[in-house]
């Protein structure tokens, strides 16, 4: 009757809080658009996406990230998303959608997958990580370092092998709300995660590990120490189908699966 509409959970005054969800998306955002400032590159945001082109070489850091659902192909949101893209002339770029989005491939994305939401409402954990595991938060620019090469390594992320140490997660990251760590095994870092707390959750968004030391307790012992930045709220991923057998064995619920869409450089 004239007055506001009724609240779909993705309204552009919807409250943060509405929805895990939400609060996700929100939360997502921020990482994002962290990780594009400290690498010099550009931020956007509207009630409708975030835009961020961290001047990566890799994809998943220069990525929309939508904050509603697409209406059909020829929504004015792709325009804008399209637009900022060609701005990075030479780098891939992702898109990330918490809905089922129609086929974009015609305006040049690619269908990269569908990634499951987990969720786990308290984040306390009772484990004690394994003798030979031991998890270091990363305070140092050579802490960082390590982090980069790690995550280069074992997630693996082709595009950024060879580049020198900052290409992917630059100085300018230490400090920031976004935390990173390294796990170790027998002395050797073989693992790197970083986690997020805001907006109500403790989002795990980023986690690798070189493939001699899985399913030797580093990857999970990550993810307690990073539930542990905030037990008392729910933890978020997204996760692949590789990781989430792990997630779900550690009481983590799958919610509903993302639509990614990759476009090339």
């Amino acid at each position: 009757m004239g007055g506001r509409p009724l609240e779909t959970g993705w309204l552009a005054d919807t409250p943060v809080d509405d929805t895990v969800l939400r609060r996700f998306q929100v939360n997502q955002a921020d990482a994002n658009e962290i990780v594009g400032r400290a690498a010099g590159g550009r931020v956007q945001r509207t009630g409708e996406v975030s835009l961020v082109d961290a001047a990566s070489p890799v994809p998943y850091y220069n990525q929309a990230l939508l904050l509603r659902p697409l209406r059909d192909a020829a929504d004015s949101v792709l325009d804008e998303i399209d637009a900022f893209a060609a701005g990075g002339t030479g780098r891939p770029f992702t898109l990330l959608s918490s809905w089922p989005t129609p086929d974009l491939a015609a305006r040049g994305w690619h269908l990269a997958g569908h990634p499951a939401f987990v969720v786990r409402g308290d984040g306390r954990s009772a484990l004690v990580p394994p003798a030979d595991v031991a998890v270091r938060t990363v305070t140092t620019a050579d802490d960082l370092a390590v982090a980069e090469r790690v995550a280069v390594e074992g997630y693996p992320l082709d595009e950024a092998a060879g580049r020198p140490a900052g290409a992917v997660l630059p100085p300018a990251l230490l400090g920031q709300p976004l935390v990173f760590r390294t796990g170790w095994l027998d002395g050797r870092p073989v693992a790197a995660a970083a986690s997020h707390v805001a907006h109500g959750v403790v989002n795990l968004c980023l986690a690798a590990t070189l493939p001699a030391a899985r399913r030797r307790g580093v990857w999970e012992s990550l993810v307690w120490a990073r539930t542990a930045d905030a037990p008392e709220l729910p933890a978020v991923a997204f996760t692949s189908d590789l990781s989430r057998p792990g997630f779900e064995r550690m009481g983590f619920v799958p919610v509903l699966r993302f639509t990614l869409w990759f476009r090339p450089g």
